[in-house]
């Protein structure tokens, strides 16, 4: 684990970013960096992306590292993209105490959701999505996961820029073990937006109009399980912080000061 902080002392607001995969480091939401002249900024990097990997990544493992890594850091907004956000809504629904306000960002958690992800994910398959998946199920490394995404680049970024922002995948520091040891268990959690939804903290669900594993459609239905707002940013799919930073930093920043009282 690794934790990058860039302190502002004029705000108590702690923003954690926890990225998704899972296996998948922190460097998507390097974009949201002028959120720091306003607020302290915390870019979590999961085990095994930009440190040694010490022990197997599954998806309980993932989550207590998450939670040891918060427990001494106050007045805490987790902001959590695709799998990231499942393990912030599933650490906010255990009403932790320094847990103060909750971002997700394209996150399917519940049933209705990850059929939506996958009716569309089956839709765009071709032989040469098979010939990589069955690639990567035999030889699972960091680089074929790598070239994995790249294949399915369409699937997860605006189709017209994707050659472009696929790179933020192709040049991270991936764990491939954390996506085969997490991603089957990280399905289960519906049951932890029913228990968000009574937690009396502030909640902000952003989608992109062109996501694809959490379309509009999927993310009012999750918006509303879990007490969140909900917000859809247009023209952007599923990295929606990578690819819309500028409309993502003006919807958590207005969502922020209304959770100061301010306008």
């Amino acid at each position: 684990m690794a934790l990058k902080e860039y302190k502002n002392p004029n705000s108590n607001i702690n923003l954690v970013f926890v990225p998704g995969g899972p296996g998948l480091s922190s460097i998507s939401f390097n974009k949201l960096m002028p959120l720091q002249e306003k607020y302290s900024l915390y870019f979590f990097d999961p085990m095994g992306t930009t440190t040694e990997l010490k022990e197997t990544p599954n998806y309980t493992n993932l989550l207590n590292e998450l939670k040891e890594t918060i427990s001494n850091i106050d007045n805490v907004i987790l902001c959590g993209h695709s799998f990231g956000g499942i393990q912030a809504i599933h650490l906010a629904s255990e009403n932790l105490g320094n847990i103060k306000g909750l971002i997700v960002l394209g996150s399917p958690v519940s049933e209705n959701a990850f059929s939506i992800l996958g009716k569309n994910f089956e839709a765009g398959i071709t032989d040469k999505h098979n010939a990589i998946s069955d690639k990567l199920a035999d030889e699972p490394t960091d680089d074929i996961y790598k070239e994995w995404f790249h294949v399915y680049r369409d699937f997860y970024f605006n189709p017209e820029k994707s050659d472009e922002f696929i790179s933020i995948v192709t040049e991270d520091s991936l764990c491939v073990k954390s996506y085969s040891e997490a991603i089957v268990e990280s399905s289960q959690k519906s049951e932890k937006l029913d228990t968000l939804k009574e937690i009396n903290i502030p909640k902000l669900f952003i989608t992109g109009s062109l996501d694809k594993v959490t379309p509009p459609e999927s993310a009012k239905y999750e918006a509303n399980k879990g007490g969140f707002k909900l917000k859809v940013v247009e023209g952007a799919a599923h990295f929606i912080q990578y690819e819309c930073p500028e409309v993502t930093i003006k919807i958590i920043d207005n969502f922020l000061n209304l959770m100061k009282g301010e306008r």
